[in-house]
Order: C-alpha cells, then sequence, then structure tokens
C-alpha cells in the first residue's frame, strides 16, 4: 500500500513529517497550482484518490498537528508505507 509523505526542506521545522490533512468536513484538497485559493482544486475522501492526483501533477494540502503544522499547499512524495514512517 502507498501513502503519500513531504519532509519539510528548510526553516526551523525542517525535516518535519506532512500528512495529507482532512479538513472538518472530512475531505482531503488537491490543488492544480500551489495556491491554496486554487479553482481547479478537487476534494477526495481517500488518500488512495489523492496518490491519483499527486500522479496527474496536482498539489496537496498537508499539515502536521502533533507539532502544529497548520495546512500547507506542497507536491508530496509517494511512498511504500514501510518507507513513510
Amino acid at each position: 500500500m502507498q501513502t503519500l509523505v513531504y519532509i519539510v526542506p528548510r526553516g526551523k521545522r525542517a525535516g518535519t513529517a506532512l500528512r495529507p490533512h482532512r479538513f472538518a468536513d472530512g475531505f482531503f484538497r488537491a490543488h492544480r497550482t500551489n495556491s491554496r485559493n486554487d479553482p481547479e482544486g478537487r476534494r477526495c475522501r481517500t488518500e488512495a484518490e489523492l496518490i491519483d492526483l499527486v500522479r496527474l501533477g496536482y498539489h496537496v494540502r498537508m499539515s502536521n498537528p502533533e507539532v502544529g503544522h497548520a495546512p500547507s499547499t506542497v507536491k508530496p512524495e509517494i511512498a511504500s508505507r514501510g518507507e513513510a514512517q
């Protein structure tokens, strides 16, 4: 099985792993550009749908609530479940 992961490359939270952010409405968000205001944004119920969109070039809203990292629109990597930990 595959998952999405993004490692913050620089800044004070460098090295922090981000995961897809599930919003209050129960959906994940993917955007054609790296802007959260992108009119081509799509809502997805599952991470598998997000993976398909990433393969098509979409960016994903990702966060890490454990360290207080708010959702950011980034281009994540697709990793196997064993690699993402």
